[in-house]
């Protein structure tokens, strides 16, 4: 009987164990479901900005200065849904032209994309030459290296000044521009990357179509 009392007591021991584990992991599932939620669900389309002023600032744009639509995209250059959408972006600027103004704007996540703050800067100190776009699109195509050395590497083929491309990303020069972009993305509700402001309304990522959808009314 003993013997039988303690085959039952490790089993019941056994099942106890087993259900503690399964709330365990019932519990950090929540808590990765709602970190998921918070920081990287695209956000809401279609709604409005109450304040607009601090959607724009002095980042690198394409397209018509004084444009009757304005697109604002905050990005990140190791997301890859960023990458994703980088063709989209391209061509609605081939299609609008001067109509449409799309203004780009950094919000790196650098708790899940460790390279894209220089990745960010890279690009800021590519602008200095005149070359951010050139060196948007190789970032967006060389997403799996983007260390410092891939960086300067991508600036020698863009032909830039690498003694003025190199001090400027050694020494940060920009970190506190990508940092106010960011702090400015958060103000105006960006959560996830990337999100576009067309006109002061937040949109998440769309495809060429629904951009169309929304940019023609705008154009009368």
């Amino acid at each position: 009987m003993s013997k039988l009392r303690e085959m039952r007591s490790v089993q019941q021991e056994k099942k106890g164990f087993d259900w503690t584990y399964v709330a365990i992991a019932v519990v950090v599932g929540l808590a990765l479901f709602s970190v998921y939620f918070i920081f990287f669900q695209p956000s809401p389309n279609g709604q409005a900005v109450g304040n607009t002023a601090g959607i724009e600032d002095d980042d690198p744009f394409k397209g018509g200065v004084n444009a009757p639509v304005t697109i604002v995209e905050f990005s990140d250059f190791q997301c890859p849904a960023c990458a994703a959408a980088a063709p989209t972006v391209k061509r609605i600027a081939e299609a609008y032209g001067d109509k449409v103004k799309i203004v780009y704007r950094d919000f790196p996540l650098i708790n899940t994309h460790p390279f894209a703050q220089k990745a960010a800067e890279a690009a800021e100190c590519a602008d200095e030459q005149g070359k951010f776009w050139e060196m948007h699109d190789v970032l967006f195509q060389n997403q799996q290296s983007l260390g410092v050395p891939a960086l300067k590497q991508y600036a020698v083929e863009l032909d830039l000044n690498q003694e003025q491309f190199n001090s400027c990303l050694d020494s940060s020069k920009y970190a506190a521009e990508v940092a106010s972009d960011e702090s400015a993305g958060i103000s105006l509700g960006v959560r996830g990357t990337p999100t576009f402001f067309i006109n002061g309304v937040r949109y998440s990522n769309m495809s060429f179509e629904q951009f169309k959808a929304v940019i023609d009314p705008l154009l009368g």
